[in-house]
């Protein structure tokens, strides 16, 4: 099984990267799966919300509750769970992509749990449509100065991103 990794700033691209590595996989006949980190916050506040839920008007939301879930509950809540998941998910598909990943353990963790582990950094332009307290959040800042990426790719053209996971994918493939 090979695990991925993306990690990065809000929108900027993270789930259409994870699109194009399931769609490299997918031409290689090998069942791959994308799943996140968050899918368990964002189903408490669809459960909160209802047909109100927004991931853009509730991101604050979504980083209090996952910040009170870290601090009074135990700080690796999401990767343990994860891992729970990966557990069963590791019998049924060939790759994993963890479309959002934001901190730096949740990279550094699954690394000491898995080989055929890849850590991607997604790089774009800024969101301007956060907050200034969004925008500052440690699941927005905490990448800032972790160099400790496998790859790092840069989010300005969509074919050119494509072109380059591919590479990046085909180098794997290759070892």
């Amino acid at each position: 099984m090979k695990l991925f990794i993306i990690g990065g700033r809000a929108n900027v691209g993270k789930n259409t990267l994870a699109k194009y590595i399931k769609e490299y996989y997918d031409n290689k006949n090998e069942k791959t799966i994308i799943t996140e980190y968050s899918k368990y916050i964002k189903l408490l506040v669809i459960e909160m919300l209802g047909n109100k839920y927004d991931k853009q008007k509730n991101r604050k939301l979504l980083q209090d509750l996952g910040e009170e879930y870290r601090k009074k509950v135990d700080p690796n809540i999401f990767i343990n769970r994860l891992k729970e998941d990966i557990t069963i998910l590791k019998n049924y598909f060939n790759n994993i992509i963890i479309a959002d990943a934001r901190l730096i353990n949740e990279i550094e963790l699954m690394r000491e749990s898995y080989d055929n582990c890849y850590a991607i950094h997604l790089i774009g332009n800024t969101d301007k449509s956060l907050s200034i307290e969004e925008y500052n959040h440690i699941t927005e800042k905490e990448f800032d100065e972790y160099h400790n990426f496998d790859y790092e790719l840069y989010n300005y053209d969509l074919d050119k991103l494509k072109n380059d996971i591919f590479n990046i994918l085909d180098e794997i493939e290759s070892r």
